[in-house]
């Protein structure tokens, strides 16, 4: 049974003026927790998120920054940043990997229309937004994750790696640099209908590359798409691009960046999904592990400069 502590009732005690009650809604790969609160035939949502681990300044700053935007971002009701807390619109029970199972083949379609959408309008809207850009150093530090957790049993190549590293970081630099979500996947994204979709999740926003979160949905870590749907929205986003003069006429090369991108995301969730089993205890994620190596050994077969990786990947299964 889920228990608040006295801090928490009291602030929800300061909002809602009838009774409610609360349930466990989810928690993430952060410290962040979620739970849900009745009352009066209404639900909201409530953050918790320890201060002492991380600040909910930046999700308060995005979340207006985006809604003022027309992102379909929730409302925030109240907050107490100190404590860490806020009571927000809630979105619903089912993320859009609860919803993608029972949609036929056109609602698949409709809904990455509607995915592909938000994240080109997020681009076009949201450049101006005062966020860090996704720099050299923070690209790298994301890639070390692999070599620090993912092959900390592994023996490895420091130079080989290293050259990797300065091949995809390189590539997504030369990209075009827009707003990016930056956790843009299923888990992600809350779905009332195929047009209804909320947001969430957005609290660590950069200015990066143009292929960043459409790379991010459709090779997802929680759910595969099929290699030939992936390929038609890749060229119906890379359509919506150059109906704004915002990227190269050879569509080819925008493929490049966003395989190359790929690599660089991946490489990075295969080093924070072992941290989070060997460091925090939440083993559940490696269950998403495999395809995510998946996606790298078939992009490592493309690419010869990433080919040391499925190596890396087979020595690491061949340990398990």
């Amino acid at each position: 049974m889920t228990v608040l502590d006295d801090n928490i009732l009291e602030f929800l005690g300061l909002f809602f003026k009838s009774p409610f009650s609360y349930e466990k809604a989810s928690e993430d790969a952060s410290f962040r927790k979620y739970y849900r609160i009745s009352s009066d035939n209404q639900q909201f949502i409530l953050m918790v998120a320890p201060p002492e681990k991380e600040s909910i300044n930046q999700f308060l700053f995005l979340a207006d920054e985006l809604k003022i935007r027309g992102v379909n971002v929730p409302k925030i009701f109240m907050k107490d940043i100190p404590k860490g807390l806020i009571i927000m619109e809630d979105f619903g029970k089912k993320s859009l990997l609860d919803f993608l199972y029972n949609l036929d083949k056109q609602s698949m379609k409709d809904i990455y229309k509607t995915l592909i959408n938000s994240i080109f309008h997020m681009q076009n809207n949201a450049l101006d937004v005062d966020i860090p850009l996704y720099s050299n150093q923070i690209l790298h530090q994301e890639l070390c994750l692999f070599h620090d957790w993912y092959l900390k049993d592994v023996e490895y190549n420091s130079e080989q790696i290293h050259t990797i590293y300065t091949f995809l970081i390189n590539r997504a630099l030369a990209q075009q640099q827009v707003f990016v979500h930056r956790d843009f996947h299923c888990r992600n994204v809350l779905a009332k209908s195929v047009s209804d979709l909320g947001i969430i999740d957005f609290q660590d926003a950069l200015i990066g590359p143009v292929s960043y979160d459409l790379v991010s949905i459709l090779k997802d870590a929680y759910i595969k798409l099929e290699p030939e749907f992936i390929l038609d929205q890749c060229i119906n986003f890379w359509q919506l691009l150059r109906s704004k003069s915002q990227v190269s006429d050879d569509f080819s090369e925008f493929f490049v960046d966003f395989e190359l991108m790929g690599a660089q995301r991946h490489l990075k969730i295969l080093g924070i999904f072992t941290r989070l089993s060997l460091r925090d205890g939440k083993h559940q994620y490696l269950n998403d592990i495999p395809l995510v190596e998946e996606y790298l050994i078939d992009v490592s077969k493309r690419y010869p400069q990433l080919s040391y990786i499925e190596q890396l990947i087979l020595s690491k299964r061949n340990k398990g």
